[in-house]
C-alpha cells in the first residue's frame, strides 16, 4: 500500500514538474529582438510619392521600397481607411539578422508577409505586423507613416 502511494506521489510530482517545464515558453520583450534593435538603430527618413507607386493608389495596395532600413520596407495602404498607410521592415524577426537572404515578401491578396527562408507569416493590413505563423515570435518592425492626404508619404522610425 505504501509503495503504491509512493508510485502515485512520484508520478504526480513528475507530471507537475513536466507541465511547468513545458508550459514555460521563452518570451522576450520585442525590444530585445535583434532585427527590431537593428532597425531602431538604422535611420529611416524618406519620402514616397504615390504617383511613383501606383499599387498604393487604392485601398489594400502593397508595394516594397528597396534600399531603405535593413532589407527594404513594405508599405501597405489600409483597407478600411484610404488615409491609413502602414510601413514595415522587410527583415524577418526570426532570421533576418542571421541569414543574408532572409526577407519578407508581401503575399498577394491576403494582406500578409512571408519570410522566404523560415516561412514565418506576418499580418500587415491591421497595422500590427504580428506573427500569424511561426517560427518567428516577434512582430515586424513598424515605421511611422505620415500621409499628406494627396500624393506624399513620409516614413520615419
Amino acid at each position: 500500500m505504501v509503495v503504491s502511494k509512493l508510485k502515485y506521489g512520484v508520478f504526480f510530482i513528475l507530471t507537475v514538474i513536466s507541465a511547468l517545464f513545458f508550459s514555460c515558453a521563452k518570451t522576450q520583450a520585442p525590444q530585445n529582438n535583434a532585427t527590431v534593435n537593428q532597425a531602431n538603430n538604422t535611420p529611416v527618413n524618406f519620402t514616397v510619392f504615390l504617383s511613383a507607386h501606383p499599387s498604393l493608389s487604392s485601398p489594400g495596395g502593397i508595394d516594397s521600397i528597396p534600399n531603405v532600413g535593413i532589407k527594404g520596407i513594405i508599405v501597405c495602404r489600409g483597407v478600411s481607411s484610404t488615409e491609413q498607410f502602414y510601413a514595415y521592415e522587410r527583415s524577418c524577426t526570426y532570421d533576418g539578422t542571421t541569414v543574408a537572404n532572409a526577407k519578407v515578401y508581401a503575399v498577394s491578396g491576403n494582406f500578409t508577409c512571408k519570410d522566404n527562408v523560415c516561412g514565418s507569416v506576418f499580418t500587415i493590413a491591421d497595422g500590427s505586423g504580428g506573427v500569424s505563423h511561426g517560427p518567428a515570435t516577434y512582430p515586424l518592425k513598424q515605421y511611422t507613416v505620415a500621409f499628406d492626404g494627396a500624393n506624399t508619404l513620409h516614413i520615419t522610425n
